[in-house]
């Protein structure tokens, strides 16, 4: 055997062998990272969040997912995780737990997930979740244009499990598209998505009785983020605020 074909096999086994790995590790659609992997990843990109139990892996979509852990200090928080060509990696890192939109495709609400880890003893039964949008009026010119307002929630059972992530329902991904005026002149928003000026997220945490919370804050908490993920801050609101419409 010349060294040419000793060299072609070669190469061909080469290339074989990296298909067989990238599908057993990457390709692979149900492939997850050990939680070695988990733990090691979080503490390496933030330092102190001190990780010490993955609670879960949840996948969002085929190549993100959330990993809810608990700290050494007791706390209960969140890491952001993305497949690549190498395997999962973590891209962000959150010390607190509350509420928050991940925008996995910015432009793209039907991507949009709203992910929580919330601490056991807030004793929260219920999560409920709100899209407002205020309504308004504008003159430009001749035109007159009139913006109705908006208010969508949902709820999220806690009695399982304390942590979790939900995909926006199709109705809130709808009225997130409706213009608000506030676009740019000549924009569309299949080109560049913006929930607009007047739109808010926001939760409520209920008690076993139906009640709000009274929430303990999260002390000291601390974030890192890759350049290349967004989340929505959501408020927290009161029902006092959705009774008289202070958004």
């Amino acid at each position: 055997m010349n060294k040419r074909k000793i060299l072609f096999l070669a190469g061909g086994l080469l290339v074989i062998g990296l298909l067989a790995a990238y599908w057993l590790f990457v390709g692979n659609e149900d492939s997850l990272p050990e939680e070695e992997e988990i733990m090691a990843g979080i503490n390496a990109t933030l330092s102190n969040a001190e990780a010490t139990e993955v609670q879960d892996f949840l996948k969002v979509g085929k190549n993100h997912g959330i990993a809810p852990f608990r700290s050494d200090n007791g706390g209960y928080s969140l890491s952001y995780w993305e497949r690549n060509l190498t395997g999962w990696k973590v891209k962000a890192v959150r010390t607190d737990g509350e509420p928050g939109m991940w925008m996995v495709d910015e432009d793209d609400p039907s991507s949009f997930h709203i992910v929580w880890n919330i601490p056991p003893e807030n004793r929260v039964k219920t999560l409920q979740y709100y899209f407002m949008r205020e309504r308004g009026y504008s003159i430009s010119g001749e035109e007159q244009h009139y913006v109705p307002g908006i208010l969508m929630k949902m709820e999220v059972s806690m009695e399982e499990k304390t942590f979790g992530v939900k995909k926006l329902p199709r109705e809130w991904v709808y009225a997130m598209t409706l213009s608000d005026g506030s676009e740019r002149q000549g924009a569309y928003f299949w080109e560049e998505f913006s929930p607009g000026l007047h739109s808010a997220y926001g939760w409520i945490p209920l008690d076993a009785g139906g009640k709000e919370v009274e929430w303990k804050e999260s002390m000291d908490s601390s974030s890192y983020y890759n350049g290349d993920i967004r989340e929505e801050y959501m408020q927290r609101f009161s029902e006092e605020q959705l009774e008289r419409g202070l958004f």
